[in-house]
């Protein structure tokens, strides 16, 4: 039994190793920026399926709920084999702009939302995923080394812009859906995101909870 745990943590090691390799790293960044932007790019020109637009929405929206999620569970969770997880972030981030894009632009083109009236008031679930759209823009435009540099301090002030995604787009799914159910998983959602953020701008790790207390 002890053997059999052994090789599966060394199991484990090598995959956790591999994923961090620069090989593993180079197929990622083939897949995500010249694969998959080409291949969206030729569903807009070819297609004028809805539904797959809505699809490419749906799978851009979990992208972002992992982009969101992932540092401060990892961060409260504060096991290291994890954090590796976050040198990915990037890259996820890249790949939720690309579906969002060809959700939006898709469904501007099949539909011919061109008109801006179609947009207003703000209350309207096409003003929300647009603006959550405008945002996504500037996130991928700064997502680089170069806009760091030239940032500076203000780049993390720029990505910070992320955080508004989470209410606009789950506005913009209510404001679609308009279903009871959806909307208090959403709101649960948004409440949940707020609470991780929170423990980890404390540095709760769950490793705390079984430190033992000291006696003043």
């Amino acid at each position: 039994m002890e053997n059999e745990n052994n090789t599966l943590v060394n199991k484990l090691s090598i995959w956790i190793n591999y994923l961090q390799s620069t090989k593993f790293r180079q197929k990622i960044h083939f897949i995500i920026y010249l694969f998959i932007p080409l291949l969206l790019l030729g569903t807009l020109i070819f297609t004028q399926n809805s539904k797959l637009f809505s699809q490419f929405g749906e799978w851009a929206w979990q992208v972002l709920i992992l982009v969101l999620f992932i540092k401060p569970l990892v961060k409260i969770i504060a096991y290291k084999e994890l954090m590796w997880l976050l040198t990915y972030r990037r890259e996820m981030g890249i790949l939720c702009f690309y579906l969002a894009f060809a959700h939006l632009t898709g469904h501007i083109l099949a539909l011919q939302i061109y008109n801006i009236k179609n947009y207003l008031p703000p209350n309207n679930f096409l003003f929300t995923g647009a603006l959550a759209g405008l945002f996504l823009v500037i996130l991928y435009l700064t997502s680089n080394n170069f806009s760091m540099r030239w940032l500076k301090k203000n780049w993390k002030r720029v990505q910070s812009l992320s955080y508004l995604l989470l209410p606009l787009i789950s506005a913009h799914q209510i404001l679609l859906a308009q279903e009871a159910e959806d909307t208090l998983g959403l709101i649960a959602l948004n409440i949940a995101f707020i609470i991780l953020k929170i423990l980890e701008y404390n540095k709760f790790t769950i490793s705390s909870l079984f430190r033992p207390t000291e006696i003043k």
